[in-house]
């Protein structure tokens, strides 16, 4: 059971800079991108009165 472990915590680790290194790449690319895409209206969130029951 310990090698199952040991392997577990391997490829957990192997994940993680798989996913570090997507990251950095995504990151990178987002960086490098042209700040003319508008971020989307946000609207706010309407108001509704709460219901009174009598």
């Amino acid at each position: 059971m310990a090698a199952a472990k040991k392997q577990t915590k391997e490829d957990l680790q192997n994940k993680i800079a798989e996913l570090e290194a997507r990251l950095n790449q995504l990151s990178t690319q987002l960086a490098s991108k042209p700040a003319e895409a508008k971020p989307a209206e946000v609207k706010p969130a309407e108001a509704k009165p709460a219901e009174v029951k009598p």
